[in-house]
């Protein structure tokens, strides 16, 4: 699944405010219709999910107890089903490397999961199956931002909360169109220290591993504010850890010029990259057309068009793949307004500046990055349908060695415009 570590952060969030004060504000909409078995049971579930208003909501519930001279208890289980589509229209471009990228495409995605979600005492146990799948538009223009056709990953998950606790742990199975088979897993978990009216502060930590990259674990202090409307919001200030494969273009160009030609100067003639035979494509075209035809650029450049598509199929440039490991502070920021029309605003703003600790050599250990993701969303949530628009881009830089500056981009920046919708039952 995509940007698992912001995933659980999302997961957290919805869980430990969201979740609650939307069953509680149902369950006081049922209790003002005069539905009584429907508050009940909302507000048992709300109860279950935890959060700021447990208490009041277990005050509610013995009241609803010794009214009805028994058990206000009404089911301990119950099923949920999500589903997302949504189109992201996609620009992604490149600066400070020998070219500079500019390309457009498109994302469709959709994504459909069931929960089994049960009571005992005061946690709650939720058991997901999850199916999420991308199909990337017109992405033979974006041959540097290199997706794949579609990609798919079937996922399984387990969360547990309490009234201070949250864990949720699973594994997704990333499968590519060009035939990859990628497992990950990930973990999340969240304990509550202090609360103070509507604010709950704590320490929160996370992990995530994929076989082909990248790893992340960190550590985090943790502030939320949970209120039915108005402003909500979540706050991770921490440490970072992550690793992602690099190729070590450095070795493969030293070890070039060591073996490579050189010329009557002792100049090393540059060989890293293969050409094409020009006299056998030339050779090629006056044959089967004539040697007054291969003058015309419209007859010729066909054949040199196929001689380097043959010869990027042939030549096998191999580069050493090294874990590159990076360290360092992390912000990730949400905030939220929910007005009484039922549309909410939502943004999101993280930070995370890294230090390479551990390189192919010390010339790679000079590397640094900043990174960072921010983003608006509308929602309109009339029922169990909600409706969203939005706008996010993700940023990265590089701090780079003279020595790296001509194989690396210095900045990549992805913009991305959203809508879709969900459904929740």
């Amino acid at each position: 699944m995509r940007s698992l570590t912001l995933f659980l952060v999302l997961l957290a969030s919805a869980l430990f405010a969201q979740t609650q004060q939307d069953i509680y504000r149902q369950a006081l909409e049922a209790e003002e219709a005069g539905d009584v078995s429907k508050s009940i049971e909302l507000f048992e579930k709300a109860r279950d999910a935890g959060g700021e208003y447990t208490e009041e909501i277990s005050e509610i519930l013995e009241a609803y107890e010794e009214a009805l001279g028994g058990d206000a208890d009404t089911s301990e289980v119950s099923f949920r089903f999500l589903g997302n589509l949504g189109f992201y229209g996609l620009h992604y471009a490149e600066y400070g490397s020998t070219k500079d990228v500019s390309e457009n495409g498109g994302d469709l995605f959709a994504s459909v999961s069931g929960y089994l979600d049960f009571s005992t005492g005061n946690w709650i146990h939720s058991f997901g199956v999850a199916f999420v799948s991308d199909w990337f538009v017109t992405n033979e223009d974006m041959p540097v931002l290199d997706t794949n056709d579609w990609t798919m990953a079937p996922g399984l998950e387990y969360s547990l909360v309490g009234q201070r606790l949250l864990l949720d742990i699973g594994v997704d199975f990333n499968i590519t169109s060009e035939g990859d088979f990628n497992p990950a897993g990930y973990g999340w978990v969240e304990f509550d220290i202090a609360r103070y009216t509507a604010q709950r502060f704590g320490v929160a930590g996370s992990i995530y591993y994929r076989k082909d990259g990248p790893a992340t674990a960190g550590v985090f202090g943790s502030w939320h504010r949970s209120e039915t409307q108005g402003l909500n919001g979540s706050a991770y200030l921490g440490a970072k850890y992550e690793a992602d494969y690099l190729l070590d273009i450095l070795d493969y160009v030293g070890s070039s010029q060591e073996d490579c030609e050189r010329d009557a100067w002792g100049n090393c003639i540059d060989q890293t990259f293969p050409t094409i035979n020009f006299e056998e494509v030339v050779a090629k075209c006056v044959a089967e057309n004539g040697d007054s035809l291969c003058w015309d650029p419209n007859v010729f450049q066909p054949y040199i068009d196929a001689a380097y598509a043959e010869l990027d199929q042939t030549e096998d440039l191999s580069f050493d793949r090294y874990w590159s490991r990076w360290i360092g502070p992390s912000f990730q920021l949400r905030l939220s307004y929910l007005f009484k029309t039922k549309i909410s605003v939502e943004t999101k703003f993280d930070l995370f500046y890294a230090f390479l600790v551990d390189g192919a050599s010390a010339e790679y250990e000079k590397m640094g990055k900043f990174s960072g993701k921010w983003g608006l969303v509308f929602n309109w949530n009339p029922n169990w349908l909600t409706l969203y628009l939005g706008a996010e881009q993700t940023y990265l830089r590089y701090v780079l060695p003279n020595s790296l500056k001509d194989y690396f981009p210095e900045t990549c920046l992805l913009t991305s415009l959203k809508a879709g919708v969900k459904v929740e039952f």
